[in-house]
C-alpha cells in the first residue's frame, strides 16, 4: 500500500462500500437475533409449551454461559494470525452455525417432558455460542479497519442503522410471515420463518468477512500473556465505564424488547398495531441515525450518551404512568424513546477510544478481549433483564393463555416500561466517571500511535 494512499492516521481511507457492507452485517444479525430477542419468550411459553419460570431459568443459564464464553472467544481471536486477519475468519466460519442453531431453536421437537426441556437448553445455548463466534469479531472490526475517529463514528453508525432497519423489518413482517408459512400451525410458522431469515442472513455475513479489510495488525511477538491482558483490562477505568454503560443500555433496550409484545397485546390491547408499536422507536432511530456522527462530533460521545439515557428513561416512565390504551400517547412516547437512538454508536466508539488509550499507555492492543468482555456484559444484562422482567410478570400472576386481570396488567406494564426506564437512569453513573472526552486528549493519543507504528515500519524496513 503506497503511503500516498494513506490518511493522517496511517490507514487507507474507507469508502461508502465499506460502510454499507459493514452495516449489512448488523442487519444480518437482526434476522436471527431480533427474531430471538423479540419472539423467543412468547414462542417458548405459547408454542413450545414451557412455563414462564422454566423460560426465565433457561434464559438466565444460557446467557450466563454466553458471558463466560465471550472472553474465551476474545482470547482466541487475539491469538489468531492469518493472512485474512484476526477477526474476519471467525465471521466467515461462524455464520453457517448461526443459521443451523437459529432453525433448531425455533423447532418444536416431537417429544415431551425432560427431553424437550433439555432440547431447548442445547439449542438455545448452541445459538448463543454461534452468535458469539460471529458477532464478537464483527463488533471488534472497526478497531482494526481504521484509526480515523470520524470513520469509526461512521462505521458504528452504519452498523446501528443496519440494526434498526433489521429490527423494523422483523417487527413489521415476522408475525405475518409466521401466519403465512404456518397456515394456522404456529410451530411450523415459527420454524419456517426462522429458516428463511437465517438463510437470507448468511451471504450478508460472508460479504462482511470478505470485504471488511483489517488494516491495523498485531504481531505475535508484540502480544503479552493472556493473564497480563486480563489484568490490564480491569485496570482500564474508561474501558470498564464504557462497558458498564453498554451493560445498562442493553439491559434496558433488550430487556424491554423481550416483554414489550406482552404489553401491546394485553395492556394496549390493539392487535392491529402491535407490529407498528414494536418497530416505532426503531423507525425514529433509523431516521436520526445518519445524523449521529455529526452529533457525536459536536457534543462528544459521553455527553451524547447521557442525553440518550435521559430521553429513553423519561419516555418509558411516562409510558408506565400514562393511559396505556391511548394510541396517540403511545405513539408519542415511542417517538421520544426512539430519539435516544442518536447515541447508537457511542458505546463502541467509547470503547475504541479506551482501547487506543490503553495501547498508547501499555503497548498492548487488547481489542478482541475488550469487545468480548463487552459481549459478556451485554449478554449478562440481557439474561438478567429477560429473566427479571418475566419473573415480575409471573409474580403478578401472568400465565401463558391465562386470564389477564388488572393486577396482571400492572405487572406487565412494570416489566415493559417502569423497570427499563429506571435502568436507563442508572446507566448514567458510569458515563459520569468516563474521562476520555477531554478536548484534544484522544487526538494526541492517536498521533503518538501513528508515530509509533511509522517508527516500527521504518525499523522493519532497515532489517
Amino acid at each position: 500500500m503506497s503511503n500516498t494512499n494513506l490518511n493522517q492516521y496511517g490507514t487507507k481511507p474507507l469508502t461508502f462500500a465499506n460502510y454499507f457492507v459493514y452495516g449489512l452485517g448488523n442487519f444480518a444479525s437482526q434476522l436471527s437475533w431480533t427474531m430471538v430477542g423479540t419472539y423467543l419468550s412468547i414462542f417458548y411459553t405459547d408454542v413450545f409449551g414451557l412455563g414462564v419460570g422454566a423460560v426465565a431459568m433457561l434464559m438466565l443459564v444460557a446467557k450466563i454461559w454466553d458471558g463466560i464464553n465471550d472472553p474465551m472467544m476474545g482470547t482466541l481471536m487475539e491469538r489468531t494470525h492469518t493472512k485474512w486477519g484476526r477477526f474476519r475468519p471467525y465471521i466467515f466460519v461462524g455464520a453457517p452455525f448461526l443459521v443451523i442453531f437459529t432453525i433448531l431453536t425455533f423447532t418444536v421437537p416431537g417429544f415431551e417432558g425432560t427431553a424437550k426441556l433439555v432440547y431447548a437448553y442445547v439449542t438455545y445455548i448452541g445459538l448463543g455460542m454461534a452468535y458469539t463466534m460471529t458477532n464478537v469479531p464483527y463488533l471488534a472490526l472497526p478497531t482494526v479497519m481504521t484509526r480515523d475517529p470520524k470513520e469509526v463514528n461512521r462505521l458504528n453508525a452504519a452498523q446501528m442503522m443496519g440494526m434498526t432497519v433489521g429490527q423494523i423489518i422483523l417487527n413489521l413482517f415476522v408475525l405475518n410471515l409466521v401466519l403465512w408459512i404456518g397456515k394456522g400451525d404456529q410451530a411450523a410458522g415459527y420454524q419456517g420463518a426462522a429458516t428463511l431469515l437465517a438463510f437470507i442472513a448468511l451471504p450478508m455475513f460472508w460479504a462482511v468477512a470478505v470485504l471488511s479489510k483489517e488494516q491495523i495488525t498485531v504481531k505475535k511477538e508484540d502480544q503479552g500473556k493472556v493473564s497480563e491482558g486480563l489484568k490490564l483490562v480491569f485496570r482500564n477505568k474508561n474501558l470498564l465505564c464504557a462497558m458498564m454503560y453498554s451493560f445498562f443500555n442493553m439491559f434496558g433496550i433488550l430487556g424491554r424488547i423481550s416483554v414489550a409484545v406482552f404489553f401491546y397485546m394485553h395492556c394496549v390491547g390493539n392487535f392491529a398495531l402491535i407490529s407498528v408499536f414494536m418497530m416505532m422507536q426503531m423507525a425514529v432511530g433509523t431516521i436520526i441515525m445518519p445524523f449521529s456522527p455529526k452529533f457525536l462530533e459536536k457534543f462528544g460521545r459521553r455527553k451524547t450518551a447521557i442525553i440518550s439515557m435521559v430521553i429513553q428513561g423519561v419516555a418509558l416512565v411516562l409510558l408506565y404512568f400514562g393511559p396505556s390504551t391511548n394510541i396517540p400517547f403511545n405513539f408519542l412516547c415511542m417517538v421520544l424513546y426512539g430519539a435516544g437512538y442518536i447515541a447508537g454508536p457511542c458505546g463502541s466508539c467509547m470503547m475504541i477510544d479506551a482501547i487506543d488509550d490503553f495501547d498508547d499507555k501499555y503497548g498492548y492492543r487488547n481489542d478482541g478481549m475488550a469487545f468480548s468482555f463487552q459481549g459478556t456484559a451485554i449478554k449478562i444484562a440481557t439474561a438478567i433483564a429477560n429473566s427479571a422482567f418475566l419473573l415480575v410478570m409471573g409474580a403478578f400472576g401472568y400465565v401463558g393463555g391465562g386470564e389477564i386481570t388488572e393486577h396482571v396488567q400492572t405487572g406487565i406494564n412494570m416489566a415493559a416500561n417502569l423497570l427499563p426506564g429506571i435502568v436507563f437512569f442508572i446507566g448514567i453513573i458510569p458515563l459520569v466517571l468516563y474521562d476520555l472526552d477531554k478536548p484534544g486528549y484522544m487526538d494526541a493519543v492517536r498521533e503518538r500511535l501513528v508515530a509509533r507504528d511509522k517508527a516500527k515500519k521504518e525499523v522493519e524496513g532497515m532489517e
